[in-house]
């Protein structure tokens, strides 16, 4: 499921891909894909979403986009999309089997949002009406600014994961940066005070950034759920081989639905 630095990766990329370009068609697949607000229901699709969407892109050019959490805001003039990748989501500039929504460029490339499970979308919306949306219901943004103070007996790492809290943590992440900060994922969100606090903040600091070094090295996007795709994460997937930094076995359980990996040497 695609994370804060999977859209941070989508983000630059898209600015590169359509940099000095200009949108000259829009060809959409599947109207599920064009939302008429922010949500995760494929009903939620437009019927007119080709004609809405060629309204904001041909008109301007590409402009900045910007990230909160795991959405993104792309602004055209006045206008702007609101992206959603959801659970399976990508853009990419490579035919797709799941391909939604092409944007064809004047340079006669084009970008294509591709989805299995059709979770993610785009909302057409004014610049002004975006930015709202953009951080509507969400806490902080976890890559660029300080870890909040966490509260309450919900374990930590189903703290992590709520987008209130802090946004662009999903399951993958939340787990790897508590095990560099060598807390239980277990642990009551509200014990995580002090040394503790100061070592998770560097724990996530340092796995979005490590992340995205990963992705960065890559020019289209790669999951690592992807059919052949390699496993660069230490804990992810790999229940039962040995910790890499104390040896231990690496085990798993289930928190708010989700596999949690974890080392019961260094964490427990």
């Amino acid at each position: 499921m695609p994370e804060l630095p999977e859209l941070e990766f989508c983000s630059r990329s898209l600015t590169r891909w359509s940099a000095g370009r200009r949108v000259t068609g829009v060809e959409v697949r599947d109207p599920r894909s064009v939302r008429a607000s922010r949500t995760d229901r494929p009903t939620a699709g437009r019927p007119d979403g080709e004609a809405v969407l060629r309204r904001v892109v041909l008109e301007a050019e590409p402009g900045p986009i910007l990230r909160h959490g795991k959405r993104l805001l792309w602004r055209f003039g006045t206008q702007a999309l609101l992206l959603h990748l959801g659970m399976t989501g990508r853009w990419t500039r490579k035919e797709h089997p799941h391909t939604r929504l092409s944007l064809h460029l004047s340079d006669g490339s084009a970008l294509h949002f591709a989805d299995a499970r059709l979770l993610g979308g785009v909302v057409p919306t004014t610049h002004l009406a975006g930015l709202g949306l953009l951080t509507e219901g969400l806490g902080p943004d976890a890559l660029r600014e300080p870890l909040p103070p966490l509260h309450g007996r919900r374990p930590v790492k189903v703290v992590l994961m709520d987008q209130t809290v802090i946004a662009g943590l999903g399951n993958l992440h939340a787990a790897e940066a508590l095990w560099r900060a060598g807390i239980d994922p277990r642990l009551a969100a509200e014990s995580v005070t002090g040394t503790r606090h100061d070592a998770l903040a560097r724990g996530v600091s340092e796995q979005l950034r490590a992340a995205l070094d990963l992705l960065d090295q890559d020019e289209e996007i790669v999951y690592v759920e992807d059919r052949g795709a390699p496993n660069p994460f230490p804990l992810y997937q790999r229940g039962g081989q040995p910790c890499p930094r104390c040896g231990a076995p690496i085990g798993k359980f289930t928190q708010a639905g989700r596999t949690t990996w974890w080392c019961a040497g260094c964490q427990g």
